[in-house]
């Protein structure tokens, strides 16, 4: 396998190839970041590596929304692409003495963190009714920020003046955004009801106590892609895995939350699990259990949100309703 790093940007793409046999860098490339440029790049490595596309890996770094084109035009054409965590790059880099920065040095940077990786997990593009889910439940999110922020104006200027003129136009904007979020919810909900394995997936997840349609839709990406192994892998995914730390006699470090993957989702599971610490007889006495052992209620909540996604992966991988003792049975 021949590694190609890549340093992307919004306008531009930094390549760097490595070649082993000569121990030394190959010709540097700088190409634009939409088609034009990609042609570049897949011509310029084919020409590089001398290999089939299958034996030759891009690796990129996570950069928002910019890498995902580009990623998903390579795995069509056959090429193997390694999607980086940028923190976890970054302290490869600091590990090598990398004391400079720029597009190009990330780029060799890439290459030679992206040949070191043990375990590699290729990048598998989302198909496109999840990349439309995808887009809807991010704007759903932007619309609810701003319907808070909204809010909050609202209440600023009622209190300040309440005959003011703010305030009616403040009321419009809230109104108008109320209007834009139903229309997203619903955008979301007939996506799902028109597509029969997520509509299915969601029906799966929705027989847990506990779990609502909202709570599904927005786990819907995650366990639809089927990318995870297990449900460990999920709920690490999510940041839902305690980090022990501990060295010696001095340092005994209580377990607490990575602080990784995806906080606002984290957030919505939060109220699901009260639910279902209350009325899901499983996860109620898993609940308890906890409680009686010395945890307190935030880590005992804590434990049930894990607790909730591995039964959501559960159903969905085994095709098979919530029944109650489900992690037992499966």
């Amino acid at each position: 396998m021949q590694f190609i790093g890549c340093d992307v940007s919004k306008k531009t793409l930094d390549l760097a190839w490595y070649d082993e046999a000569k121990r030394q860098w190959g010709p540097a490339l700088k190409v634009l970041n939409q088609p034009t440029g990609w042609r570049q790049l897949t011509s310029w490595a084919e020409r590089c590596c001398r290999a089939d596309r299958s034996e030759i890996c891009v690796v990129l770094e996570a950069t928002g929304v910019y890498h995902l084109p580009l990623a998903g035009h390579l795995g069509t054409l056959g090429f193997k692409v390694l999607v980086c965590n940028p923190g976890r790059s970054a302290d490869y880099a600091r590990s090598q003495n990398q004391l400079n920065k720029s597009d190009r040095l990330d780029a060799r940077s890439l290459q030679r963190y992206g040949s070191r990786l043990e375990m590699i997990h290729w990048f598998q593009p989302d198909t496109a009714p999840i990349r439309r889910l995808k887009a809807l439940l991010s704007l759903l999110d932007q619309l609810d920020k701003d319907l808070l922020r909204w809010g909050n104006r609202l209440e600023k200027a009622s209190f300040q003046n309440p005959g003011a003129a703010a305030v009616p136009a403040i009321k419009r904007q809230l109104k108008n955004l109320g209007r834009e979020q139903q229309r997203t919810q619903q955008a979301i909900d007939q996506l799902i009801r028109g597509d029969d394995e997520l509509h299915c997936k969601q029906k799966l997840m929705c027989s847990i106590k506990g779990v609502g349609v909202k709570t599904a839709q927005r786990l819907l990406p995650l366990v639809a892609a089927q990318r995870f192994e297990s449900a460990r892998q999920l709920a690490a995914f999510i940041g839902l895995t305690p980090c022990h730390k501990s060295s010696g006699t001095s340092l005994k470090s209580p377990g607490q939350l990575s602080g990784r993957g995806d906080a606002n989702l984290r957030s919505k599971l939060y109220m699901p699990a009260v639910s279902a610490s209350t009325y899901n007889k499983e996860l109620s006495a898993f609940y308890n259990t906890l409680l009686a052992r010395g945890k307190t209620p935030k880590q005992a909540i804590t434990a049930v949100m894990r607790k909730l996604v591995h039964l959501c992966y559960g159903v969905v991988k085994n095709q098979t309703p919530y029944r109650e003792n489900y992690a037992s049975l499966s």
